[in-house]
Order: C-alpha cells, then sequence, then structure tokens
C-alpha cells in the first residue's frame, strides 16, 4: 500500500508531504497506480524548483519521497500553493479510482 501524508500549517499551506510504500497492484515496472502516485509528487517537486526556483528539501528512494516546503514570500507561496494543491487534486482522484491501494491523510502541524 501507498501511504500518502500531507502536512498543511494552520493556515492550511502544505509544509511537507510524503509518500511510502508500494502499491503492488501490478507486477514491478507494470504498476499504473505507483506510477500516477509517483510521478505527481516527483513532478510536484520538479515545479516547484524549475518554475518557480524554490530551493526544497526532499529525498526519495525506492518506496519513499519526503519533500519539505521551505517559508516563502506570499507571492511565491500563491504560486507554490497552486503546484502543491494540484498535485493533491491528482492524487486524491488517484486514490478514489484504487481505494485499495493508497491511504491518504493529511494533517494539520
Amino acid at each position: 500500500m501507498i501511504s500518502i501524508s500531507i502536512k498543511r500549517n494552520f493556515k492550511k499551506e502544505i509544509i511537507a508531504y510524503s509518500v511510502i510504500g508500494h502499491a503492488n497492484s501490478a507486477e514491478y515496472g507494470k504498476d499504473i497506480v505507483c506510477a500516477s502516485i509517483s510521478i505527481l509528487a516527483q513532478t510536484t517537486i520538479l515545479s516547484l524548483h524549475e518554475l518557480l526556483g524554490i530551493d526544497v528539501t526532499y529525498e526519495i528512494k525506492d518506496g519513499y519521497l519526503y519533500c519539505d516546503i521551505p517559508l516563502l514570500t506570499n507571492d511565491l507561496r500563491q504560486k507554490a500553493d497552486l503546484i502543491l494543491e494540484t498535485m493533491v487534486i491528482g492524487m486524491k482522484g488517484t486514490k478514489e479510482s484504487y481505494k485499495q491501494y493508497i491511504s491518504f491523510v493529511e494533517e494539520e502541524v
């Protein structure tokens, strides 16, 4: 199972997220559930960095991704929020189609 955790501050802004595990919905290399979540999580990191110039702290290994969002100016935060919330929409949509393979938790920290 893939466990997705979204951490938000008191303003409901995403400050960190993690993706842990494998869906095991198909054989390795053909698992569209894993691929979908992986692409969303990794493209978000790339977009924050390449489109907005944000140096996020992240770690990626087999079956593990963690991303920490630094403090941002209001303008940059609004732009980052669009990218981050788009990721969440995609992850929630994937979870709706593949409930048995994905756990999704959002929490305020």
